[in-house]
């Protein structure tokens, strides 16, 4: 019997290890994961980050229009700018949203992604009018400084800058000062994450809600996600080694906490949270790793994946989840 045992448990454990090996996706691999109408995507050209090409790409965006909303007869729209944390910081650019007649409304601060590198608050012009609106609440869209030139943590200072600042002035932009809300889009999530943590611990103005969507929970590199999206169009994980580089700078620690959510060893105590995952998305499983951290730690939280959908894709009704949480928590 013994000896029985012992062959079985030789035979078994190569097994489960094997089942635990993850290699990189084809690209034919990875378009079955995308569901169909997605699928052409693969075809796109693989591109590699560098600095050059970070510079390009906000040249470009920084060209673009201001687009037009849909629903701007209902939404008051004012930009400013309004002090950094430290007095050698620059100020910060808002974009402040708010329905018309504003008083006592939940606040909203709202972070863009962009890998920490790029990005800007006019991709994401009509959805802070939309949560204004069908939120009833005022959101605030913030233009943080940007990595390597201002590496971590320059971003997270704007954040709580804007926090502050948020939590000062609500009365005079018609928002509430108890009820405050922040989230963001990738990178944004990130920054979002950490501010939650990042105002815990300063014991800083309560947040009541943050809304991560498709986040980097962490650097972590031997995650499925990881290993199998390392090589496609758009966003993949070969380029995550080049931007953890550029964003905690050339003396920065990866690890140090609050550089990304999943950092920090104490998740109690943190505001609900609603985080937004897509399936083909190399940064998914650090997303489910924190949401599963905060879950066992007692945080209220909601994980919603979204198979078939690659990183940056817009999510079917995660605004309506969003608003639904807003209204549960921002009362």
């Amino acid at each position: 019997m013994k000896k029985y045992l012992l062959f079985l448990i030789s035979f078994l454990i190569p097994g489960l290890s094997f089942a635990q090996q993850y290699n990189p996706l084809t690209l034919q691999e990875a378009e079955k994961r995308l569901l169909p109408q997605f699928r052409a995507m693969i075809n796109a050209p693989i591109q590699d980050i560098t600095l050059e090409e970070v510079k390009k790409e906000r040249k470009t965006q920084a060209e673009m229009a201001w687009p037009e909303l849909k629903n701007k007869d209902s939404v008051d729209v004012t930009q400013s700018k309004i002090p950094g944390l430290n007095a050698k910081d620059p100020e910060i650019p808002v974009t402040i949203y708010k329905p018309k007649n504003a008083k006592n409304l939940p606040l909203f601060l709202w972070f863009h992604g962009g890998a920490f590198v790029y990005g800007i608050p006019k991709w994401d012009h009509q959805r802070c009018a939309d949560y204004a609106l069908k939120g009833h609440a005022v959101v605030i869209n913030i233009d943080y400084r940007f990595a390597p030139e201002n590496p971590f943590p320059a971003a997270l200072h704007d954040a709580y800058a804007s926090l502050l600042w948020a939590s000062k002035n609500a009365v005079r932009i018609g928002g509430n000062p108890k009820l405050i809300a922040v989230g963001g889009s990738s990178a944004g999530a990130g920054i979002s994450g950490s501010l939650a943590q990042y105002t815990r611990d300063l014991k800083g103005p309560e947040i009541s809600l943050q809304v991560l969507e498709i986040p980097p929970g962490d650097f972590g590199m031997d995650y499925p996600s990881v290993v199998e999206f390392k090589r496609i169009p758009g966003v993949k994980s070969d380029d995550f080694p080049v931007l953890k580089d550029f964003y905690i700078g050339e003396n920065g620690n990866s690890k140090e906490k609050y550089v990304l959510p999943g950092n920090i060893k104490d998740v109690s105590n943190l505001p609900p949270a609603v985080i937004f995952v897509a399936g083909a998305d190399p940064l998914r499983d650090s997303g489910i790793a924190y949401a599963d951290r905060l879950i066992k730690a007692g945080v209220f939280t909601e994980l919603h994946v979204f198979a078939g959908y690659a990183h940056g894709m817009p999510l079917p009704e995660s605004m309506e989840i969003t608003l639904r949480m807003m209204k549960q928590f921002l009362k």
